[in-house]
């Protein structure tokens, strides 16, 4: 998977669809998490071209998002219904985490993803971070509990074509990829939608339970994920940049 991009700069591939595996190269992406807003609202209020402007770099196009509406659920062995009840809790984690976790009093373990099964079984950790679709990981069997406010609520997955293969086409060409790509856009709310019900009635099914937070302190869980990661990516992305990136995408 990260040799995807590297492929698609140099031509070898002419178009991939991918999450953001290149933020060494363009951190600008790894922005596009935090985006609070639609994909036509990206479109429409320039923060597309200006991730588009900052591939160019790469010699790729961005042609726009291929989900979104997603998020990172806490997937728990206890019950978490609000903030008071990440501290002490040992967390499964990684760099890109670990200032969320640390703030809310939860203690990071860094671990792959392939090992949280097998954490959450032993008691290595207590809970463990990721997007609904944990059925098929088998998680319902030791994690009962989901805390049901995502964090980092948008999907990063891209569509992006090789910029002189895109550059090589015809203007029909070009707006008929376009084209595609905003309807698809306009599709895929309602198509994440139905998928994300499905899988928590699989997971329901399976003895899981979701939990919320008061709204209060869900739209604190939201802000506080969103500066954490704003403040990490700070010393990539120059103070004017982020400035932009943040009137544009944070409600």
């Amino acid at each position: 998977m990260s040799d995807q991009m590297n492929a698609l700069s140099k031509g070898l591939v002419d178009v991939v669809m991918t999450f953001s595996v290149h933020t060494p190269v363009v951190p600008e992406v790894d922005t596009s998490g935090l985006s609070d807003i639609t994909p036509a609202e990206e479109r429409k209020n320039g923060y597309l071209e200006l991730l588009d402007k900052a591939h160019e770099k790469m010699n790729v196009k961005v042609i726009g998002r291929t989900a979104t509406n997603s998020g990172f659920y806490i997937f728990s062995k206890q019950p978490i219904n609000k903030l008071d009840d990440f501290k002490g809790v040992k967390i499964r984690s990684h760099s890109g985490y670990d200032p969320l976790f640390k703030r809310v009093g939860a203690i990071p373990i860094g671990m792959n993803i392939s090992e949280i099964y097998g954490a959450l079984e032993r008691g290595v950790v207590q809970a463990a971070p990721y997007p609904i679709f944990v059925y098929d990981m088998g998680l319902a069997e030791v994690a009962k509990y989901a805390l049901a406010d995502p964090f980092w609520p948008s999907h990063t997955t891209f569509i992006y074509l090789n910029l002189r293969k895109f550059n090589g086409l015809t203007a029909q060409q070009r707006q008929l990829l376009i084209d595609a790509q905003i309807d698809n856009e306009r599709n895929m709310a309602a198509v994440d939608a139905e998928l994300i019900a499905a899988e928590r009635a699989k997971l329901e099914k399976a003895g899981m339970t979701f939990t919320h937070l008061t709204p209060d302190e869900a739209k604190k869980w939201h802000d506080m994920a969103n500066e954490s990661r704003f403040e990490a990516l700070s010393s990539k992305i120059a103070p004017e940049q982020m400035a932009k990136i943040k009137s544009l995408i944070v409600r």
